[in-house]
């Protein structure tokens, strides 16, 4: 597929019916039409983005954003996560967005290389406080559903026809459009107005930038809630934007056209189980993994090797200062594994990050670029049309104890990627997560089973806000 440039903004390189059929769609989806697999999964992913951000609580970035809109978004429409500081419905967003998107821990798209959750779901809630009406739980998760469905083929498309390796800002933006538009009633001629503003309005920022000097900008999806309501409200108010070339632009038109046949929510969705980059995971997992199963003692290991794919050594490999170094880094996550067994909160931003034995052994962690791992196309030993990119994320790790015993893992995959052959989490595993990083916050398990309660029965409470009340 070649690239936007100027031509693509010429009508004659675009089906500007496209867009219109993607906004029926959206608008018209109805409950009943949903698979219940794809509901369960957009449950999940809504319990697994609110213990995100949870585990984010104790991060600098939540008090700094709650400072910063305070000062600067006044209001009383809305209240942010947690600390519960108010603000308008435009605040929330961008607020609870920049702090769910501070912990890299949530949830993931194939083909997207990004994130729809740490934007969507914070932008969600924050829309339901400007709602002409109560939204039922069945109706939050049918426009949550057509938001993730959309976004995730926008951020495909994205991909295709850009040249540039942008954050998710820039496309769960228009997925965040979407949920709006549906919740506050918008016309079909409307909401094209605010597709087209989300997508011009959306950061287009540079992620490997951030990458290789991790700061609390991230993957932008702060903003990518900001915009995704700004621009409904802009829309509704009859501000105009219309013209979507990521959607209407005639070599990806394909990637929309099975909307509501295929579900990318149970294709191409993901989760994460450590809190750092997508990248580190399979070296992370296969260090737990060798240590575990020779039963090494973190003091005993005299050297870590791991043999992995060549963008994971684009990552950090220098000991962390912060926690925004520490989730885009790669050595000092594989010796917090191997002491801890986990890497969540309390390991790249807690004591451990300045722990002396930890930093010790993250100087004796080497990582190597193994050819044979290493694929544009893929996991070569992932055969078929569904082995997205993504998922040519593969590790192997080699640990040398101090007698000399050198212990050999086997290949490991990113945990819980089903496309990497992986078995996904059920809602044992999400629930177990979030009561974990709800746990790490400090919150008491009686008001965290509240949360899962209405959580996973979410199509039966009459008032999808009532989640949100129990965590203010």
């Amino acid at each position: 597929m070649s690239m936007l440039d100027s031509k693509d903004f010429d009508k004659a390189w675009l089906d500007r019916s496209q867009e219109e059929s993607v906004v029926k769609w959206a608008l018209g989806l109805k409950f009943e039409d949903i698979p219940s697999p794809v509901i369960a999964e957009t449950k999940r992913a809504v319990l697994d983005t609110l213990g995100t951000a949870l585990g984010a609580q104790l991060l600098s970035i939540t008090s700094v954003v709650n400072s910063f809109i305070k000062t600067s978004f006044p209001g009383d429409t809305a209240r942010t996560w947690f600390g519960g500081q108010e603000t308008s419905a435009l605040g929330a967003a961008l607020a609870n967005g920049l702090i769910t998107d501070g912990l890299d821990v949530h949830d993931t798209g194939h083909y997207t290389k990004g994130h729809a959750g740490a934007a969507l779901i914070p932008c969600a809630f924050a829309v339901l406080h400007i709602a002409p009406g109560k939204v039922s739980g069945a109706e939050f998760l049918t426009a949550l559903t057509a938001a993730y469905e959309v976004a995730y083929r926008v951020g495909n498309a994205m991909h295709e026809c850009c040249s540039d390796y942008h954050s998710s800002g820039a496309w769960n933006a228009l997925g965040c459009a979407v949920f709006c538009a549906r919740i506050l009633q918008l016309t079909v001629e409307e909401s094209l107005h605010a597709l087209g503003i989300a997508e011009y309005y959306g950061p287009r920022s540079q992620i490997m930038r951030v990458v290789n000097i991790p700061t609390m900008l991230k993957d932008g999806s702060g903003q990518g809630a900001f915009v995704g309501l700004q621009s409904v409200l802009l829309a509704k108010e009859g501000f105009t934007g219309c013209g979507c070339p990521v959607i209407s632009k005639k070599s990806i038109v394909a990637i929309y056209k099975d909307l509501g046949s295929e579900w990318r929510m149970t294709k191409f969705h993901v989760y994460k189980k450590y809190a750092v980059c997508y990248w580190a995971q399979p070296s992370i997992a296969g260090t737990i993994s060798v240590m575990k199963e020779n039963s090494i003692k973190p003091e005993d290991v005299a050297s870590i090797t791991c043999h992995t794919f060549k963008e994971a050594t684009g990552l950090q490999q220098e000991l962390p200062n912060n926690t925004e170094e520490a989730q885009y880094c790669i050595l000092y996550p594989i010796a917090a594994a191997a002491y801890r067994g986990k890497v969540g909160p309390s390991e790249i931003d807690g004591k451990y990050l300045h722990d002396p034995k930890v930093l010790e052994l993250a100087k004796k962690v080497k990582i190597v670029v193994d050819s044979a791992l290493t694929s544009s196309s893929g996991d070569p030993e992932l055969k078929g049309a569904e082995s997205a990119s993504m998922t040519a994320n593969v590790a192997w790790v080699e640990v040398v104890t101090k007698d000399g015993t050198v212990f050999k893992g086997g290949k490991a995959r990113v945990p819980w990627d089903h496309l990497a052959g992986e078995k996904p989490p059920g809602d044992k595993e999400i629930i177990d997560k979030f009561m974990w990083l709800g746990s790490e916050a400090a919150v008491t398990k009686e008001k965290l089973q509240k949360v899962v309660d209405l959580t996973m029965h979410l199509e039966n409470i009459p008032d999808a806000s009532a989640i949100e009340s129990v965590l203010l």
